[in-house]
């Protein structure tokens, strides 16, 4: 089931062992040489916490599914606090060629909910395949320009 960046953020985080409310989904961390989730993002900051997605037990159109309260954690290195500071999210990123060239900027970011794995990055009403994407940080995400194909 294809899911997106854009409807993701706010929905609920629930644990399945308590049916407790932990927070909600502020954005996704991407892997972005595997080009899938490497954990949710709830909450910003000092007080961010993440779930890496191999913790998750569902990702569904009303909320995110976690076994129990202790697959939370806080960030573990640099890379890590920079995606709970927001500085890594995706949607809203320029969005450059390898050769840095402007393509516009990234409103939106589908992927499969069961796995992870990107699937399309929206770029106005360009539709480029995640396939493309070579590298993201703070400034900008990279694509390759070859790939890209139309909605």
């Amino acid at each position: 089931m294809s899911e997106s960046f854009q409807r993701s953020a706010g929905r609920k985080v629930m644990s399945r062992s308590s049916a407790k409310e932990l927070g909600s989904v502020s954005h996704l961390l991407v892997d972005a040489r595997q080009r899938r989730i490497a954990a949710v993002v709830i909450g910003r900051g000092k007080k961010a916490q993440l779930v890496e997605w191999a913790q998750l037990s569902g990702f569904g159109p009303d909320a995110v599914m976690v076994v129990d309260e202790g697959a939370l954690r806080p960030p573990s290195d640099d890379w890590e606090r920079a995606a709970a500071d927001g500085k890594l999210e995706l949607v809203g990123k320029r969005a450059l060629s390898e050769r840095g060239n402007e393509l516009g900027k990234l409103d939106d970011v589908t992927f499969d909910a069961d796995t992870g794995v990107l699937e399309d990055l929206l770029i106005g009403a360009r539709r480029v395949h995640a396939g493309s994407l070579l590298g993201s940080g703070s400034y900008a995400a990279v694509l390759d320009e070859s790939q890209e194909h139309s909605p």
